[in-house]
């Protein structure tokens, strides 16, 4: 990876003394003179960036990579011969998140026309710097995963830096190059960011601002900001905001509110006060994009969420997020596009003040960039309404990486990644997104704040906010992908095998917590299973995590030819179903009692069931009772028939789901057919998209929930993953 280099002659630079610099963004521009030819440019760079030729948007990057590891964009342009206009604006947020991680500014560019280098940073035929400053940077994060939300203060001449007329929002600066930097392959096709249009009108109103409440939001994400060492969470404390987004949404009160269902118009005429609510085709994920035209200064606010209040409204606030954009306008004509990539499918367009005319409204769409190939040939329209909404959350989680969602988190969640991979595999036919994906954990030699042999519950991310968390179930998860990928899904070899120092520092790490018998007791830091009562019955000795680590290693076993390995694994297998079983449920924990015996709990949760055929502790065959009752009596119906009132139910993030896999391994093919209408139906017609819960609590387009799409496929052709190999 070292060796890869593909810049010419570029090196990387950025403001002298900017790189700390939190929400810092400048411009980059030249012009060039093309002669026809296709002109390469190359970017890379620690935050994010856009690319525009002659004033028009053409690319936004990077994909993500581990911590000092940078992906390179390498972006052909078609130009005809004369003068081009080539402009780079890129911000370094430097503040810990799940989706960027925090690393000193930087960026890396140059164009060329085959082995002739036009402009490059670091060298004298360069690119002019500026700082852009219209960018609202004393902002509040979007979320405790996610860094700044956006927010604006425009002149009609913002954006003309890009076509080398530098408005009055522009600095000059000087850069400095700052060290070498690690390159890596994008690998994965380049982005074509195709536009989605608004497409219907859901209400219009006129609301009142300053309306004070009781209670304020109060989401850590705003409360809990500390950037005095490294534990805390960074951004800009309330005390330092220039605009508190989430305060004005909240103190906005509704006057009048009229519900509608009409097409889009091709413009929104918004005055003082008045509102509109727009919904797009289903939920969609990408950069806001509208033509604005100010007819009289004022602010104009942008509310979004994935689904509508009770009450028909947008509330920003739902999800512990802050959707909320503020665009204050000086006269005159805007094309505007977010930088942030945001997910919706229901916007507020709020005049608060000013008069404005707004057209062409909808998201320039930031998605998996390779092609569904998959042909879903069933005829039954709910399941193909399911399947649809299954492609597009996987769409719009594997933009670059495989996403928990677009929307709270924009994070590589392990265990999520072990489901989605199945949908690429499914949709798309390769592995692309996956390979980068486990690559970024691949990388780093160790990762910081992590005990030695722990890999993050999600990556690439900052974890010191919050105090060295991680989940020793997630690592076993990543282990049992390894295994799916090189047996069932074709992947590289080679690539796989080069996890073994991982995996086996990992098999080390957790072997501290076994007990006499075998078992793992007392795990340190999360211990997790599901959204769901299983997590609160998580010690002192858990089963379904035992059930996953029995199975982890039959997977390492498997990977590495270990024969020792398989025979422990084996044996824990035999523990688990001899102290775990109490004759018709599987136990979800044991606790010790003063005298330091440990004894079941007797409490039994609905998912645990489902791990224990999942990871072959139990099978149709050595548990046939409990294989029919898990059958017959459990599933989506059991809420209403009240059978077994005291286990207690599955959510969907990842009870069902594992449920609706046993039933594919077992060629459960008609009942997995009927269980996902129930499970996904009210989903797909809500937004469009699969959900982390089975209600609207939480993330509402979640990555891997995609893996129905997968389930569908298979069951429409009766044949699922090819089995694994006998460990010989």
């Amino acid at each position: 990876m070292s060796d890869y280099q593909p810049f010419l002659l570029a090196k990387p630079v950025w403001p002298d003394g900017k790189e700390t610099e939190i929400h810092y963004t400048i411009g980059l521009y030249t012009v060039i003179e093309a002669s026809g030819g296709e002109v390469t440019v190359r970017i890379a760079t620690s935050g994010v960036y856009r690319l525009f030729v002659n004033g028009s948007f053409v690319f936004w990057g990077p994909a993500r990579c581990a911590h000092d590891f940078f992906r390179v964009d390498e972006i052909p342009l078609s130009l005809p011969c004369g003068e081009a206009h080539i402009a780079i604006e890129c911000v370094n947020y430097y503040t810990n998140s799940f989706e960027i991680i925090r690393q000193k500014g930087f960026l890396t560019a140059e164009v060329a026309e085959g082995d002739r280098v036009l402009a490059a940073t670091g060298t004298a035929h360069g690119f002019d710097v500026m700082e852009l400053g219209e960018r609202i940077r004393r902002i509040q994060r979007y979320s405790y995963q996610r860094p700044a939300a956006e927010a604006y203060r425009l002149t009609e001449d913002y954006a003309d830096w890009r076509i080398g007329r530098p408005g009055s929002n522009t600095s000059p600066l000087s850069c400095v190059t700052v060290g070498e930097k690690t390159y890596a392959e994008r690998r994965i096709p380049l982005h074509t960011f195709p536009t989605v249009p608004v497409e219907r009108v859901c209400a219009r109103g006129t609301v009142i601002c300053g309306v004070k409440r009781e209670k304020e939001w109060s989401d850590r994400s705003l409360i809990r900001i500390d950037n005095s060492g490294d534990r805390g969470i960074g951004g800009c404390p309330q005390s330092e905001l220039e605009w508190h987004l989430s305060r004005e949404a909240g103190e906005m009160q509704n006057t009048s509110c009229t519900k509608l269902d009409l097409p889009a118009a091709q413009s929104t005429v918004l005055e003082d006060g008045q509102f509109e609510i727009l919904s797009m085709p289903s939920a969609k994920t990408g950069f806001f994009c509208a033509d604005i035209c100010c007819t009289g200064a004022g602010s104009l606010y942008l509310f979004h969420d994935e689904i509508l209040s009770e009450n028909g409204d947008v509330d920003p606030l739902r999800t512990e997020c802050c959707n909320v954009m503020r665009l204050d306008m000086e006269k005159g004509s805007y094309r505007l596009q977010s930088i942030t990539p945001i997910s919706f499918r229901y916007m507020k367009l709020i005049a608060v003040s000013g008069a404005f005319s707004i057209s062409s409204i909808g998201v320039k769409e930031l998605i998996c960039p390779q092609p569904v190939t998959a042909v879903y040939r069933s005829t039954d329209p709910v399941l193909r309404t399911i399947f649809d909404a299954a492609r597009e959350t996987f769409l719009q989680n594997s933009s670059d990486l495989f996403m928990d969602c677009p929307t709270r988190e924009r994070a590589g969640w392990l265990c999520d990644s072990f489901f989605t991979a199945r949908a690429e595999w499914t949709l798309t036919g390769t592995n692309v997104i996956e390979t980068n994906f486990l690559e970024n954990y691949l990388l780093p030699p160790r990762f910081a704040d992590m005990p030695h042999g722990i890999m993050p519950m999600c990556y690439p991310s900052d974890h010191k906010s919050t105090t060295d968390t991680f989940i020793v179930a997630w690592n076993m998860w990543m282990i049992l992908e390894l295994e799916d990928l090189l047996f069932r899904r074709g992947g590289d070899r080679a690539f796989v095998l080069s996890f073994r120092d991982k995996v086996y520092a990992f098999l080390d790490f957790v072997a501290q917590y076994e007990n006499k018998d075998g078992l793992l007791e007392k795990l340190p830091s999360w211990v997790f299973i599901e959204w769901s009562k299983a997590s609160e019955l998580v010690q002192d000795i858990n089963y379904p995590t035992n059930m996953l680590y029995a199975r982890t290693m039959e997977a390492v076993a498997r990977l590495f030819h270990d024969p020792a390995l398989w025979k422990k694994g084996q044996a824990l297998k035999e523990t688990v179903r001899s102290v775990s079983f109490d004759g018709t449920f599987f136990v979800d924990n044991s606790v010790y009692d003063e005298s330091g015996t440990a004894h079941l709990t007797g409490e039994h949760s609905e998912t645990c069931q489902y791990y224990a055929f999942f990871t072959g502790v139990a099978t149709p065959d050595t548990h046939p009772a409990l294989w029919e009752c898990l059958l017959n009596d459990f599933g989506p119906d059991r809420e209403k028939t009240g059978l077994y009132p005291k286990v207690y139910p599955a959510n969907a993030c990842s009870g069902i789901m594992i449920r609706l896999c046993v039933l594919e391994e077992f060629g459960e093919w008609e009942r997995l057919r009927t269980e996902c209408k129930p499970y996904y139906q009210y989903m797909a017609e809500i937004t469009g998209t699969l959900w982390e819960h089975v209600g609207h609590d939480a993330s509402c387009n979640h990555g891997f929930a995609s893996c129905v799409a997968h389930l569908l496929f298979c069951a429409e052709e009766q044949k699922g993953l090819p089995p694994l190999p006998r460990f010989l």
